[in-house]
């Protein structure tokens, strides 16, 4: 063997037994502005205004793919309030520093689902789990002239979300620092629920007329009013066709998607509200 075989094999030798640099992940889940501020009447093209008292959201299975098509999983799966603040969700250690993609789920309770001390109650969760709902939301809608009108909400969301795009700088997933933390936000959306037409967000008006249509003798509005709500028939307060300010009808956009009544409109307006780190959409799979 020669000298500079040598040399070139001790080399290769010593570059395979450098360690790999490392970083981590912390997984947090918000609701911004939305949820914790409400959305005011400006914003609505019907002049509501809305305050959200809860906004539960049941998810996890936070997954990260690097290039090569190495895997990680947090298995934690938590029931969450947004509207109380930011969540912690879980974190990530030890993963070679470079680039990951991100997914995670949202589904409903689990038995094993972490309910945070004091901000989720047992009864919310079991409510979840028996109608399948990952989001469950209560607060109450103003309208000058019209009145307050209460809201409790749940819809049937059961997502993965992929390959999402960073809110921050708009490329695809994160990239893990060596010796150092990423952080990763899972942003909720709220307004999603309001829009009047599927598959775009372009040209969308936040509306809530048909919502409160449905409410029931003491102006509550539940799953059971919104189902009750047929898209092809929208029915105002004083029970004939619901009309906008300008007296025309008022009419739902649901695109390419087979939905009927409006709880099954916001059910599929919402399955995409989940972003990452603020503005960064995800891709829908199965």
């Amino acid at each position: 063997m020669t000298r500079g075989v040598a040399l070139a094999i001790m080399a290769l030798v010593g570059m395979a037994c450098e360690p790999v640099a490392e970083g981590e992940v912390r997984v947090t889940v918000s609701g911004g502005d939305g949820t914790q501020r409400g959305y005011p009447s400006h914003l609505f093209q019907d002049g509501w205004s809305v305050q959200f008292t809860k906004y539960l959201v049941s998810l996890g299975d936070f997954t990260l793919t690097s290039a090569s098509g190495q895997t990680r999983t947090a298995p934690e799966h938590m029931l969450v309030d947004v509207q109380k603040g930011d969540v912690p969700l879980t974190g990530l250690k030890g993963l070679p520093a470079g680039r990951w993609s991100v997914g995670f789920r949202l589904s409903p309770p689990r038995e094993d689902t972490t309910l945070p001390d004091g901000t989720v109650s047992a009864e919310d969760a079991a409510r979840m789990r028996e109608h399948g709902y990952s989001y469950w939301v209560e607060g109450v809608a103003v309208k000058a002239g019209v009145g307050v009108y209460t809201f409790r909400m749940g819809f049937p969301v059961n997502a993965r979300m992929a390959d999402c795009v960073n809110g921050v700088d708009g490329t695809l997933g994160i990239v893990v620092p060596e010796n150092s933390v990423a952080e990763a936000e899972v942003t909720i959306h709220a307004e999603h629920m309001f829009y009047d037409r599927l598959g775009t967000h372009r040209g969308v008006q936040l509306r809530f007329d048909a919502f409160a249509a449905t409410a029931d003798g003491n102006k509550v509005i539940t799953p059971e009013g919104l189902a009750a709500q047929n898209l092809l028939d929208l029915q105002g307060l004083d029970g004939g066709e619901l009309k906008d300010g300008q007296g025309r009808p008022v009419v739902y956009e649901p695109g390419a998607y087979a939905v009927r009544t409006l709880q099954e409109f916001i059910t599929q307006s919402i399955v995409d509200q989940a972003h990452l780190n603020g503005g960064g959409v995800c891709t829908v799979a199965p």
